[in-house]
């Protein structure tokens, strides 16, 4: 008998000492205001239970981009479901489902000693075919144009599109910078650097000895094949491909053609000069017109197209 009133008396303890944190974790009143704030843009319904590091990072510009990339591909969101919770790492972490018009994403919670410190989203873009034809005929256009400059080779093209399908790995990256870094100007930083590392760095490689104009051309042709090739599977199967064309088709158009161009371009000047300095600059322009294009600044993007007017003079005239 004695036993027995010892348990119960050490499960009230317990029950009691648990009290306050299961009052402090409170995922369902979060994820009412979270549905709310989005629907609406009302970030002040969110923002109470944003504190320390995570306020820091989930900044209202941050919030509004969020937004406006969930209610483009979602529309409105209509409300959610739990899925589960657990621990892990010292971290109470909540899953729920939330319904939208065009179909539902994951978000996840995770709390540390009553406080929200962590959320995750798993929504992706949807893929728009009509871009996935237009990049293609774009990019197709400024081949066409350049190949009659200098005479290609096919060798070297194939060699420039098996580089644009190996450097796939690297898309995400760009992604994640353009989702997530919210200051402009280190955003076209870490787009230069990944840039400069990969893209520019194999293609200022490989087109020693080659004809680097072919080999520019077909990785930028590589380029808008493989987002194609994702687009195509995105939209036709379940199964969800990181690398697809999903934004408006005005733009693609443009940067199809001046990407594919550029790439031609910077890759025949590679094959004459072995400098560094060149693939280092031409990854801050390509930066920059990334970020012109993404953020559709028209300013930006003529400035860009300005850019390119050097490396013209520098192609035809030759490079020391």
């Amino acid at each position: 008998m004695a036993m027995r009133k010892l348990g119960l008396a050490a499960g009230a303890l317990a029950l009691l000492l648990l009290l306050p944190a299961a009052g402090a974790v409170n995922p369902t009143n979060f994820m009412d205001s979270f549905i709310k704030a989005l629907n609406t843009g009302n970030y002040s319904l969110i923002e109470p239970y944003l504190s320390g590091t995570l306020g820091e990072q989930f900044t209202e510009d941050y919030f509004n981009r969020i937004r406006g990339f969930t209610l483009k591909n979602y529309g409105e969101l209509k409300g959610y479901t739990p899925i589960g919770n657990g621990t892990s790492g010292g971290l109470l972490k909540f899953e729920y489902r939330v319904r939208a018009e065009k179909g539902s994403f994951p978000v996840l919670l995770a709390y540390r000693n009553g406080t929200l410190v962590g959320i995750a989203l798993g929504i992706a873009p949807r893929p728009n075919p009509l871009g996935m034809v237009a990049s293609i005929l774009s990019s197709t256009a400024a081949i066409l144009l350049l190949a009659f400059r200098r005479r290609p080779s096919l060798s070297d093209f194939f060699l420039g599109s098996g580089l644009a399908l190996g450097l796939a790995v690297i898309i995400p990256f760009y992604s994640i910078a353009l989702l997530t870094v919210g200051n402009p100007v280190r955003r076209a930083l870490i787009l230069a650097l990944v840039s400069a590392a990969t893209v520019e760095g194999l293609k200022f490689y490989f087109s020693r000895g080659r004809n680097g104009l072919s080999l520019g051309l077909g990785l930028g042709f590589g380029k808008y094949v493989l987002l194609a090739i994702g687009t195509f599977v995105s939209a036709n199967f379940l199964m969800k491909i990181p690398v697809a064309f999903s934004g408006g088709a005005l733009y693609v158009v443009l940067e199809a053609f001046l990407l594919t161009a550029y790439h031609g371009i910077t890759g025949a000047i590679y094959s004459r000069s072995r400098r560094w300095i060149y693939p280092t600059g031409f990854s801050l322009l390509l930066a920059a017109v990334y970020f012109s294009l993404a953020e559709g600044r028209p300013l930006g993007i003529l400035l860009s197209l300005t850019a390119f007017l050097p490396l013209v003079k520098g192609w035809d005239h030759g490079v020391p």
